[in-house]
């Protein structure tokens, strides 16, 4: 990208994600979009190709877990316990013959799936404010901070971390409606496809646009392989549970009664499993990510 200051070059896939500023005596600053999202400042680069960074180090980033200050904190421990809902309520569809009655039954497991859609909203709302109050970051975004309060409501596109964010509020928000609709009894398939699967299989695309920016995000382009990067494996993880959760989806769609069409919905159920496993394991690897290098 092409960039007036001769001293910063800027890459990225269509949206800014790297800043790299030249500095004196062979010195490089690298600021990226998620280190800036997520609070975590520049890397220096000396000339003798040492890396130092200003995001604070801990001894055992892996069993650091309590840091509620930080919005990302609370990003991490909202998705998680919202993806542990959605894997219980998958793992009971999925093996309801392990699973005493009292907790296989239909109710009980609608409560687990709504309860588990509101973390993932509230989750969602922390982590767009995270974006919205980012700021500029030394020639990484066009726009500046616009103030120094706090702020509740933005509109910033040019930012891939903004939209990630707000597509996936959108989503979440799919899910309230899909687990919400799915406590209406009597409903007719065609009842069920527009007040349930709808909002569900537009909550999982929206998912997937926002994994898959996010991942561009790290990435610094449409693709890449970096798995000695725990930013990396956090978007991996998250692009392979949206995958999960739109595949099973697309398992749960109603048919008319009476059409011999096979069911489908124990492999709906291992797909909504796997998403919410790996949506699990992402959210914990936001805390070491924040605490480590």
């Amino acid at each position: 990208m092409t960039n007036p200051d001769k001293n910063i070059r800027l890459s990225g896939p269509g949206y800014i994600t790297k800043a790299v500023h030249i500095l004196e005596n062979g010195v490089q600053k690298i600021v990226t979009s998620r280190r800036h999202r997520k609070g975590r400042g520049a890397l220096i680069i000396t000339s003798e190709g040492v890396v130092k960074s200003a995001s604070p180090k801990f001894k055992y980033p892996w069993l650091h877990f309590w840091a509620p200050s930080h919005l990302t904190w609370w990003v991490a421990a909202l998705f998680a316990v919202g993806s542990a809902f959605f894997s219980v309520g998958g793992f009971i569809i999925t093996f309801p013959q392990n699973i005493p009655n009292a907790l296989a039954n239909g109710t009980t497991v609608n409560w687990i799936f709504f309860i588990g859609s509101i973390f993932f909203t509230s989750a969602a709302v922390c982590q767009l404010l995270e974006s919205i109050n980012a700021g500029d970051s030394e020639g990484l975004f066009e726009d500046k901070n616009p103030s120094d309060s706090f702020l509740w409501v933005a509109w910033q596109p040019k930012r891939i971390g903004y939209m990630a964010s707000l597509v996936q509020l959108i989503g979440t928000v799919m899910f309230n409606f899909n687990t919400g609709n799915a406590f209406i009894s009597d409903l007719t398939w065609g009842q069920q496809n527009i007040l349930i699967w709808t909002p569900n299989i537009i909550g999982c695309i929206c998912f997937l646009i926002a994994s898959r920016l996010a991942f561009m995000e790290v990435c610094h382009g449409y693709w890449g392989w970096h798995p000695g990067s725990i930013e990396w494996w956090i978007t991996t993880l998250n692009l392979l549970g949206s995958i999960g959760f739109i595949i099973s989806a697309l398992y749960c769609l109603a048919v008319p009664p009476g059409e011999n069409v096979v069911s489908f919905s124990w492999l709906s159920a291992l797909f909504l499993f796997q998403g919410g496993v790996c949506f699990f394991i992402a959210s914990y690897l936001l805390l070491p990510e924040m605490f480590s290098e």
